[in-house]
């Protein structure tokens, strides 16, 4: 199988489960929400209007459909450049990094837009006493030691492989890859601190469902780690090796994997069945 042909299974596979699959369960799972738990017995769980949240909902959806037929156009039109290339020559890799981004895009409104409802949930929150839980949360309470060794070991082989394979000599392109690594890193150890020991961004939120969700997100954030570390491993072999026409398949791959253990943790901490709903009920004063 050629490596043009290989490209255009892989690149449809990216277009579908970040712009079709996870949207569709996520749309699915919200409407779940809104019918099984609406706001005339959930009042606390809205504090915006439930027109808003399908507002937000139609607008997810719609995005995703538009960045969908994007993918589908930019699939066509490497499907007439790579004609002009044989299958040992580097072209258009960048095309799966860049259009990742733009997939990731909808999520990203999401993410803020769960900030904000956050946000109007502590200033409608009127209790005057709070129950505080005075457990300490240590870290491998919510990922094994292992899982975090493979994920540092992975991050200071990735280094060490990088340097070998250059002579442990710099240059340009090492350096991009350096910066992002780190700055990856930095930013999961950030995230993790704030799960730990920050207070809780749903102020109604259950004890239980808190330390779950820090659970999914400090295991999803290690595992997202150790892909980082060996898609750059796999970059800097591909350069060393010749390589160069197999990269836009790697980029795909890499965004794949991301998002199926990105997208796929939140839809584990979106699960109904095992949320507790109760403590977003009027009584609860």
């Amino acid at each position: 199988m050629s490596v043009n042909i290989l490209f255009y299974i892989i690149f449809l596979g990216q277009i579908f489960l970040i712009s079709y699959y996870f949207p569709k369960k996520i749309t699915l799972r919200v409407n779940d929400l809104l019918e099984k738990f609406p706001a005339s017995e959930y009042p606390k769980l809205y504090p915006q209007s439930v027109e808003k949240v399908v507002k937000g909902q139609i607008t997810f959806k719609l995005l995703n459909q538009i960045i969908l037929v994007v993918g589908l156009v930019l699939l066509f039109a490497y499907g007439l450049m790579s004609a002009d290339y044989d299958d040992n020559q580097k072209h258009a890799e960048g095309l799966p990094i860049f259009y990742g981004m733009l997939q990731f895009f909808p999520y990203m409104l999401m993410e803020i837009s769960g900030f904000k409802q956050f946000k109007l949930m502590k200033k409608s929150d009127q209790r005057t006493s709070r129950i505080a839980d005075l457990q300490p949360r240590r870290l491998f309470d919510f990922i094994s030691p292992l899982l975090l060794f493979c994920a540092v070991a992975l991050c200071i082989a990735y280094f060490l492989f990088d340097l070998y394979i250059h002579d442990f000599a710099f240059n340009m392109e090492m350096i991009p890859r350096f910066i992002a690594i780190t700055l990856c890193n930095l930013l999961f150890v950030g995230l993790t601190l704030r799960n730990l020991y920050g207070k809780k961004l749903d102020p109604f939120q259950a004890n239980k469902d808190r330390l779950r969700q820090i659970g999914f997100a400090t295991r999803s954030m290690a595992k997202i780690s150790i892909i980082a570390s060996l898609f750059f491993m796999i970059t800097a072999a591909v350069e060393v090796f010749n390589l160069e026409h197999f990269e836009v398949i790697f980029n795909s791959l890499y965004f794949q994997v991301i998002a199926f253990f990105g997208l796929g943790s939140t839809l584990q901490a979106m699960n109904l069945e095992e949320i507790d709903f109760e403590v977003y009920k009027e009584a609860n004063t």
